[in-house]
């Protein structure tokens, strides 16, 4: 039997079979119900422990949104409540029933109905006529914040093939919103086919959200990424770029450029004309840019009439040479400028038709002459740096054995963990240490080729210690 009951006449039955998550999102229920009201009848009983109540049944978390909206004096507390009146002995299948019977909407119906409600149902002469403010109606209406609505809003924009697997629970609402993350359709589609072709042999992997964020990193920078910094969003603005706003990122909304060209370009004219005037001050001809969104190691392409060679510091290149040659340069990994590379182009003589190549050989490098100022100079960098003899560290630090281009920060061993230290050693140390460093090196050199002798019984041990000596590690601060 349906009628109203006053909603101070109404308490919660203990036969209601939701013991679990009835106060969850109960403001946001509360907003909705002063907003539309009440759209489904109470189920009620009456109470025979407290005389002239009814107990509620079913709809126990409306009957909490009307007690919330009542103590803040949003409604009386006596409002009459619509309900329906059951036998005490039907209660509980009746509670059981409501809470098994309800169906979750799909959610591709959802988010057009949000869609429909926001762009389709206010009337364009209304008092609500732009967009921000029909949303933030439609998040009081239905109980929602408006970041809700507005996800909902971007998933309604998905291309339709992939709103469609979202009604037809191909997709889950993750995978959606990992595609809502861009808002280009070609975009989506692209990493979308890929994705379904690979549902067809392995679909536990397909459509996760990581892998269709990871497809589409690269197809928008974020305001952090080290283009965007270099070139300043002001820039891309003015040059016509848009943005677009990343509602799936995380709590906070970022900001993304979804002209990924438009960022390469301006970014590569900058740096070539920061490169060319580096250049110019250098003695350079020329400068060249490696592509500003490629590997550290990437160089860019060789000029007609040049050949690449590589310089461990090309600033040490003779100014001879750098007047006819193209230096190269990268965008640092900040995004603060460009940096000097160690690729460069050096000229190629053109060579006449029907003549043999006259162009001078290329100038090859003296590697054993680099690699014996660079060992001298690091025997130099030990001997100038600080000694560990009387200090904490005596006994317990040690050079790395020569030749070790690199450290484990931490490493454990049967002898115990090594923790790796640098130590900073001033250069005018070291430049006072070359002339030791060199005799030091020679010598070792020198004992290196000099002839094996037949050893006596008596000098063996003295020559083994010589040769351990030679291959120890020495101490380090």
């Amino acid at each position: 039997m349906n009628q109203t009951i006053p909603l101070n006449k109404l308490i919660l039955s203990p036969r209601n079979v939701r013991k679990t998550n009835g106060d969850e999102d109960i403001e946001s229920l509360a907003d909705s119900i002063a907003s539309k009201g009440l759209l489904q009848n109470l189920v009620v009983s009456e109470s025979i422990e407290h005389p002239g109540k009814h107990e509620v049944d079913a709809g126990g978390r409306r009957l909490r949104a009307l007690q919330l909206l009542a103590s803040q004096k949003r409604v009386a507390k006596n409002m009459p409540v619509p309900v329906q009146v059951i036998p005490r002995d039907d209660a509980i299948e009746a509670s059981l029933a409501e809470n098994l019977q309800k169906v979750a909407m799909n959610p591709a119906d959802e988010v057009e109905a949000f869609h429909a409600i926001v762009y389709e149902g206010s009337n364009p002469l209304s008092a609500i006529n732009n967009v921000a403010t029909r949303i933030a109606n439609c998040a009081r209406r239905f109980g929602r914040t408006e970041r809700y609505v507005e996800q909902r809003l971007r998933l309604a924009a998905l291309a339709p093939a992939i709103l469609e697997a979202l009604r037809e629970y191909r997709i889950g609402i993750e995978a959606a919103r990992a595609y809502a993350s861009h808002p280009d359709h070609q975009v989506q589609l692209a990493v979308f086919k890929k994705e379904e072709a690979r549902a067809q042999s392995q679909p536990e992997w397909a459509h996760r959200p990581v892998s269709i964020r990871e497809a589409l990193a690269g197809k928008s920078y974020p305001l952090d990424h080290r283009l965007v910094r270099y070139i300043g969003l002001d820039a891309y603005v003015a040059a016509g770029g848009k943005t677009e706003r990343d509602l799936f990122f995380g709590d906070e909304d970022r900001e993304l450029l979804i002209d990924t060209a438009l960022v390469r370009k301006l970014a590569t004219d900058k740096a070539l004309q920061e490169a060319q005037s580096l250049a110019q001050d250098g003695g350079w001809l020329d400068a060249a840019v490696a592509p500003v969104d490629g590997p550290y190691w990437s160089t860019p392409k060789t000029p007609d009439g040049f050949k690449q060679r590589y310089a461990t510091d090309p600033e040490e290149i003779p100014l001879v040479d750098k007047c006819n040659a193209i230096a190269t340069f990268r965008l640092n990994a900040s995004g603060t400028g460009v940096e000097l590379a160690q690729h460069w182009f050096q000229p190629v003589q053109p060579v006449e038709p029907g003549q043999e190549d006259s162009s001078p050989p290329a100038i090859e490098r003296d590697w054993a002459a680099e690699r014996r100022v660079r060992d001298v100079r690091l025997r130099a960098a030990r001997l100038a740096a600080p000694k560990v003899a009387g200090s904490a560290l005596e006994v317990r630090a040690f050079w790395p054995t020569i030749g070790a281009q690199w450290i484990t920060p931490i490493q454990e061993t049967d002898d115990g963990i090594f923790v790796a230290l640098w130590v900073k050693v001033d250069p005018a140390d070291i430049e006072e240490c070359l002339a030791e460093a060199e005799a030091e090196h020679d010598a070792f050199l020198q004992a290196a080729l000099l002839p094996d002798e037949p050893e006596t019984d008596d000098d063996a041990a003295d020559s083994g210690e010589a040769d351990q000596d030679a291959d120890s590690e020495e101490p380090v601060a």
